[in-house]
């Protein structure tokens, strides 16, 4: 069978993807493993081609979304190679919700997803009131940004104003503005989701100086034991967000689990050395029987 990991990347950019994993993996099972770099596609005269060459039969393909630009710019490559009938896991509407913050935090709204309190604001001044509102300290974040980046901790207003000041000038997007939940003592909780199953978690503690757990910024996982509520939580946000294969973040807080943000290309190498857990080979059989459907 020949599976195809589909990159929104250059092949010589150095972004995480898992990609080397599921290579791996995929020997391991007997199966060939295909790199689909998105820059490289093409389609002409509905014909796809990559790199230049007629692209050929594909079993199935994984979409590892690893961008932070606006998505809708992405998802034209998706649409047209399901529709040339290529059978795609994490496809358009899971990763282009996922990738855009404000999205996330409508559907939270929307379908009673507990989460920290929050704001979005276009104009400094709107940011500055809705901090007041829900106190400091608090999280800013951009609309996309993708392993931590773009997420900022301000203390007090004399922090926050020069910093939605220059990202008010810098993207003109609208900014979120989060309460900073203390009790969490700069820790989260990585759920990873397969076919609407917990497959694997841990927990993650941000290094000294930082408030992001991020493992791309230096945070160190550990095993955890994920309570109902919190298992809950994982697979309805998987749900809303239409995605087979998710990384849902989570933080312990004293009104319950709250929701951080949901990812549709998270990273596992920690979560794979924290737990012992093959994951890029539970994706990977995930994906086979999904294309032998």
């Amino acid at each position: 069978m020949t599976i195809g990991i589909l990159i929104f990347s250059e092949s010589i950019e150095s972004v995480p993807t898992g990609a080397d994993r599921f290579e791996e993996a995929a020997a391991l099972l007997g199966h060939t493993l295909v790199k689909l770099y998105e820059p490289y596609l093409s389609f002409i005269d509905g014909e796809i081609f990559h790199k230049g060459e007629l692209l050929p039969p594909i079993d199935i393909i994984i979409s590892r979304p690893n961008f932070v630009e606006e998505p809708s710019l992405r998802t034209y490559a998706v649409q047209l190679l399901e529709q040339a009938g290529y059978k795609i896991l994490n496809g358009r509407n899971g990763f282009t919700w996922a990738k855009n913050k404000l999205t996330q935090h409508v559907l939270f709204q929307q379908h009673h997803l507990p989460c920290p309190r929050w704001a979005i604001a276009r104009k400094p001044e709107d940011a500055i009131r809705a901090a007041q509102t829900i106190h400091y300290p608090v999280i800013v974040k951009v609309a996309f940004g993708t392993h931590g980046k773009g997420v900022f901790y301000a203390p007090d207003e004399q922090t926050l104003r020069p910093l939605v000041d220059y990202l008010a000038i810098r993207d003109r997007n609208p900014l979120i503005i989060e309460e900073f939940v203390e009790e969490a003592q700069n820790s989260d909780l990585r759920v990873y989701v397969v076919n609407g199953t917990i497959v694997a978690a841990m927990e993650r503690k941000a290094i000294a100086g930082e408030v992001r757990a991020n493992a791309s910024l230096g945070g160190v996982g550990s095993m955890v034991e994920l309570t109902q509520e919190e298992q809950d939580l994982a697979l309805k946000a998987t749900e809303v967000f239409e995605l087979q294969i998710a990384g849902v973040d989570l933080i312990r807080s004293t009104r319950g689990p709250l929701i951080l943000e949901i990812n549709g290309n998270p990273g596992f190498k920690e979560l794979e050395r924290v737990t012992n857990i093959d994951l890029a080979k539970i994706i990977l059989e995930y994906a086979i029987s999904q294309a032998t459907k």
